[in-house]
């Protein structure tokens, strides 16, 4: 019984376990996300305000713990601009965009070939060693996407979705890249608050809230499961605020104390699993052994271009700074 308990207790273990909740958390926010956009509002409306609430919940939070984390040091500003209009406008609009136009699980697996993107630019990008597995990552993330689009049929899928959902990948890198120097002179937390406050800023210039469909908010959306009634779309958005957002982003940051960055991120590459799992039992889509078989393919490329991004870094024989 006691091996058992320090088990569960060791922080290995509740680090692991809260980043995979975090991930099912994310992933199970695309679905709902998508019910949101079937009743009327559209992908730009739906990020502006998934990020108006985080920013309001986040400032709250930071407000109470980290007042001193309100000030901007100097040469700050243009970093946090980017790394908000980046991290909480494109990667978060392109996301949804794409699975407005995809099946969930396909958009979330183009989604996670940021990592693939991110072990590429520190290969040729940044001329860092990485392991020669880096190609075999490639290999095997373009042959699951072929199993998984069927493209001995022809492309099915719809040409803009596919075309964002690689943007998404684009963007999600250069969020990472961006968050890992941010925390180098900024705890996380507030790093993400002011992402969300430039970000919200941003989205009022672009969408201002007087012309906001506040109406679309009390239509109801299609049930969210079977044998669970319709419910109206703006008890969607408080999800997406609390539990799609700030609640996974408080367990990754948990988890990455426990666990560190690089074995957070292998474990991270379970969302497009969970996608594609919600997306089957939640939303009914239908989705081939083959096509499930290509997802694992995918995933298996995505966490082969992690540790081979990561690698060479850790080798005590080739020490050589982070790529990134």
């Amino acid at each position: 019984m006691s091996i058992n308990q320090s088990w569960v207790r060791s922080p290995d273990t509740l680090g692991v376990v809260m980043y995979l909740v975090a991930a099912f958390l994310f992933a199970f926010n695309g679905s709902i996300a998508k019910l949101a956009m079937a009743a009327g509002l559209d992908a730009m409306r739906l990020t502006e305000l998934r990020n108006a609430g985080a920013m309001a919940v986040l400032v709250l939070f930071v407000l109470a713990t980290n007042r001193g984390a309100f000030r901007i040091k100097r040469g700050e500003f243009r970093f946090l601009l980017a790394y908000g209009v980046i991290a909480f406008v494109l990667v978060q609009f392109l996301y949804f965009f794409t699975i407005s136009r995809l099946p969930l699980g396909i958009g979330t697996l183009l989604a996670f070939l940021a990592p693939v993107v991110v072990a590429l630019w520190a290969k040729l990008g940044q001329r860092s060693a990485v392991s020669n597995r880096l190609w075999i990552a490639i290999a095997l993330t373009l042959v699951g996407l072929a199993l998984v689009a069927q493209v001995w049929n022809g492309l099915r899928l719809d040409l803009i979705g596919v075309v964002a959902g690689v943007g998404t990948a684009m963007a999600l890198a250069v969020y990472w890249l961006l968050g890992e120097a941010g925390q180098r002179h900024r705890d996380g937390v507030s790093l993400s608050m002011w992402g969300f406050i430039f970000a919200t800023g941003a989205w009022t210039v672009l969408a201002p809230w007087w012309s906001f469909p506040w109406d679309v908010l009390m239509l109801p959306t299609d049930s969210p499961m079977v044998g669970f009634p319709p419910v109206p779309v703006w008890s969607i958005m408080l999800w997406g605020v609390l539990l799609g957002t700030v609640a996974p982003f408080l367990l990754v940051l948990g988890s990455l104390r426990r666990i560190g960055a690089q074995r957070a991120g292998i474990v991270a590459t379970t969302e497009p699993l969970w996608a594609g799992l919600i997306a089957i039992f939640v939303l009914s889509e239908a989705v081939t052994w083959l096509q499930a078989l290509g997802g694992l393919v995918v995933v298996a490329g995505i966490v082969t271009a992690e540790t081979s991004r990561r690698s060479v870094a850790t080798d005590p024989e080739e020490s050589l700074p982070s790529p990134v």
